[in-house]
């Protein structure tokens, strides 16, 4: 792990790269490519919106990661105040939707170990059965 200027990166093994939401392609594609100019237009102002969504996603992986406030206002270039005002609300539902997300993962595996209990014991009494 090394630290260079405001972040930490970790070259243990490279990170997956982040899937891009198929409405944010599809609003770029129609930005760039579209011929009429206020279709353009407004697909770009369609894509500021989904970027900020994206920017507050980021924010969220970033304190999550350990970056402080200060270093993402130094980022996004604002105080470090300001990027907690602009951006905690965000964070505090990354995290909440993190949390949901991992719960149910938990609660499903141990519904899943659970039934594969039941069904090894299962198994194990047809065969006792059948050995009678």
């Amino acid at each position: 792990m090394t630290e260079t200027g405001a972040h930490t990166e970790t070259h243990d093994e490279p990170a997956a790269p982040r899937a891009v939401p198929p409405l944010r392609e599809a609003t770029w594609e129609a930005a760039t490519t579209d011929p009429d100019p206020l279709a353009a237009l407004g697909a770009s102002r369609a894509l500021v919106g989904l970027l900020s969504t994206w920017e507050a996603r980021l924010v969220g992986e970033a304190v999550a990661a350990g970056a402080t406030w200060e270093t993402i206002g130094g980022t996004v270039g604002v105080s470090r105040q300001a990027a907690w005002e602009r951006f905690h609300r965000d964070v505090h539902e990354f995290r909440r939707r993190v949390r949901t997300e991992v719960d149910d993962l938990r609660n499903r595996h141990r519904q899943e170990m659970r039934d594969l209990r039941e069904s090894v014991a299962s198994e194990a009494k047809k065969m006792r059965r059948h050995d009678r």
